[in-house]
């Protein structure tokens, strides 16, 4: 990895790979990754990021979420897949469909007030499928997202079709709260971490268990 500022770039640091079409890329949010278990890409290492190409739009100039990947266990990385104007913070995980990458994203420009998403069937190297989900609505955040057992339904909004549909379920917290993540024990534990508070949306970090049904 090298640093890198250059006129019109934002001061971040930069992977040195591009991508084909010259989108560079650092590691976006506070999120996890994940392994690719099938397919033609099995043992891929895919992050979400941050990509940046001169002239290109976005809420920052030339800023959109996308993806970052490795092919030899982290020690090198390429951008990957580029995700439309005005996207940013950005979840994934890998579908029951032979290596399909799912990810959830937010917009901060071109906002529908609904959750985006988008497909990738290459492992992160080009999405296939972008829209919005008309049954999930979004407060324009960032939100956790895990793949768990596909009869289990999941707090908050669980999918039963790999993404294609959502279901809103009961709230965890009633007071304020913002940024999530989500992550799933060996025996089906949901955990959810995030932050929350009574006066603000930020004034500690909590964690809720959510048990099998």
């Amino acid at each position: 990895m090298r640093t890198t500022v250059e006129p019109g770039r934002p001061k971040r640091p930069f992977f040195e790979e591009d991508n084909a079409e010259g989108w560079v890329a650092w590691p976006n949010n506070c999120i996890h990754g994940i392994q690719l278990a099938t397919g033609p890409h099995r043992g891929r290492l895919v992050i979400p990021a941050f990509l940046y190409k001169e002239g290109e739009t976005g809420q920052v100039p030339g800023v959109r979420g996308g993806l970052l990947y490795s092919d030899d266990s982290g020690s090198t990385w390429r951008a990957g897949a580029v995700l439309r104007d005005g996207s940013d913070k950005v979840s994934l995980v890998e579908t029951n469909d032979k290596g399909e990458i799912y990810v959830t994203h937010r917009m901060n420009t071109n906002f529908t007030g609904h959750r985006h998403f988008a497909r990738s069937v290459d492992g992160g190297l080009t999405f296939n499928e972008t829209g919005a989900h008309t049954d999930l609505t979004d407060p324009r955040l960032h939100a956790g997202l895990i793949r768990c057992g596909e009869t289990r339904r999941m707090t908050i909004a669980s999918s039963g079709d790999s993404g294609h549909s959502w279901e809103i379920g009961p709230s965890i917290d009633e007071n304020l709260s913002r940024y999530s993540d989500l992550a799933a024990t060996p025996g089906g534990t949901v955990l959810c971490v995030y932050t929350n508070g009574t006066r603000r949306d930020r004034d500690k970090v909590s964690v809720a268990r959510l048990e099998p049904s």
